[in-house]
């Protein structure tokens, strides 16, 4: 069984040691659970009527996996930072497939934003929720994460919310988040990682030069961005990065198809960069969905050097550029990229 990804941690709580204990008590749970770093096997403890006890040390909050199998055949998997401290993990007698965990603040913070976030979804799910309620859910649950990140500084749980809210920042936007939090969650390996996507994500913000683009097109012949923006008449080229496989991605097709059809003709085109793997699937979706504008793609999933060059965390994203290759505006969805063309094609 895939492992569910549940953040059930413990993380670094004012002890003055490193080391960690891992009690968990999960009813009718026998035989032996495993800990996990990814694909490497830590420690694994025999199951006594539920009951199983991990011990050892840590030198800072990291990602764990705790299993009841050494395969993919197991029937629960919480995933979670492992930090000094004690973590208690139990089942949840409301949610026999959901695993609380208690113990440390980072802990506590968590499982009351897991609460407020499956009382929202389930409130925005219920049939008699007016629409007008279901717009007030959605801009709750923004401020819930806000929230979230903004109280648990400290703490890794703000860490790890922070790393799920960085869309939509800017570079700088995101390093002013990282400074925020204490010197000892900065230090953190997966804070450094954001850092460095910060300071590659700057060099890419409003304002800056645009990072040259080289790809194949679907003949394999190579169409650079820059030979886009220096083509006569391209005024404002628009760098989309896309993917067949990505619904979001799909919505975005005919605000994309809306604004070609309105602009090209005053400057303004597309240079789609794809993270497919699968060639067919890739030139499909452009034929099914009459996307007519420029194509390429490594065909290399997000393994791409775009993606690295632009610190693209997820799509769809783009970038809109001027003709002398200046970025002016980013992530442009919906009828905000034809409101943002009206304003800059007069």
């Amino acid at each position: 069984m895939k492992k569910t990804l549940w953040i059930a941690a413990a993380l670094l709580c004012g002890c003055a040691t490193n080391n960690y204990t891992i009690d968990g008590r999960i009813e009718g749970l026998e035989g032996t659970v495993y800990l996990f770093a990814g694909d490497q096997l830590l420690d694994s403890a025999r199951v006594d009527r539920g009951a199983f006890r991990f011990k050892g040390t840590v030198e800072a909050p990291e990602t764990r996996v705790v299993t009841d199998a050494a395969d993919e055949n197991g029937t629960f998997g919480t995933v979670g930072s492992l930090g000094p401290g004690t973590i208690r993990l139990k089942s949840d007698p409301a949610n026999p497939g959901r695993i609380i965990a208690a113990g440390t603040p980072s802990n506590d913070a968590k499982t009351a934003f897991e609460e407020r976030l499956d009382a929202l979804v389930k409130e925005f799910r219920d049939p008699d929720t007016s629409e007008e309620r279901r717009e007030a859910i959605l801009e709750e649950n923004e401020t819930l994460r806000s929230q979230a990140c903004e109280n648990n500084r400290d703490n890794y749980f703000g860490v790890l919310i922070l790393a799920e809210s960085t869309y939509g920042m800017s570079g700088q936007e995101l390093l002013d988040e990282i400074d925020l939090f204490s010197p000892e969650m900065q230090q953190t390996e997966r804070m450094l990682q954001l850092r460095r996507a910060a300071e590659q994500k700057m060099k890419t913000d409003i304002g800056r030069p645009c990072i040259d683009i080289a790809q194949p097109d679907a003949s394999g012949k190579t169409v650079t961005l820059r030979s886009v923006i220096e083509k006569p008449g391209v005024k404002l080229p628009l760098v989309d990065f896309w993917a067949s496989w990505c619904r979001p991605c799909m919505g975005e097709v005919p605000h994309l198809k809306k604004a070609y059809a309105d602009f090209r003709k005053r400057g303004f085109e597309i240079y789609g960069v794809s993270f497919d793997s699968d060639r067919d699937n890739w030139l499909q979706a452009v034929a099914r969905h009459g996307m007519k504008w420029i194509h390429v793609s490594e065909l290399n999933g997000f393994d791409n050097q775009a993606a690295k060059d632009y610190s693209v965390q997820g799509i769809p994203s783009n970038f809109l550029i001027d003709s002398q290759g200046t970025i002016v505006a980013t992530n442009l969805r919906g009828d905000e990229l034809h409101r943002k063309l009206a304003e800059l094609l007069k």
